[in-house]
């Protein structure tokens, strides 16, 4: 069953966004947030209190974190929705490298520009699009944590 998170627990998730990415923490003043299991979820404020039926779900509104092996990961349909927001840890790569990283699972960043902190998840950018989450390790590593499905179609899509 999801539960509401308290305001500790929630600000110690906005303080993260806000470090990690510069993400204003007011960004989420209309939401929020409930974990279940390893993985917290926005849901949109209501005037009145939400009643959960028991037992008829495991899962409510957008997912947006999930703790992965120590590491909190955004997920790619917050980075769809939020990744706009990001000031910081944003990773825009052209056609070219978003092909041989959804391809290979990884590329070596040559010329990195942008101020990166090593390690952790970054968001992954093309164009005007957020595309998902990379992890990001020492020696300009990326590796890709898209899902399979998103993988294959982006696969698709890009030059061979």
């Amino acid at each position: 069953m999801p539960r509401l998170l308290n305001q500790g627990q929630t600000e110690r998730l906005l303080d993260f966004l806000e470090q990690r990415f510069q993400i204003p923490k007011d960004s989420f003043d209309n939401y929020e947030m409930y974990a279940f299991s390893r993985q917290a979820f926005l849901f949109r404020k209501q005037q009145e209190p939400v009643t959960w039926p028991e037992g008829s779900f495991v899962r409510c509104g957008l997912p947006f974190l999930r703790n992965v092996a120590g590491f909190l990961k955004p997920t790619t349909v917050f980075i769809q929705r939020f990744g706009h927001l990001a000031r910081k840890n944003v990773v825009e790569l052209c056609i070219e490298d978003l092909n041989e990283l959804c391809t290979e699972g990884e590329i070596i960043m040559d010329n990195v520009t942008q101020d990166l902190e090593l390690p952790g998840y970054v968001i992954i950018k093309l164009q005007k699009y957020f595309i998902g989450a990379g992890l990001l390790l020492e020696g300009n590593r990326l590796l890709c944590r898209f899902s399979k499905a998103l993988r294959q179609a982006l696969s698709r899509i890009t030059p061979q």
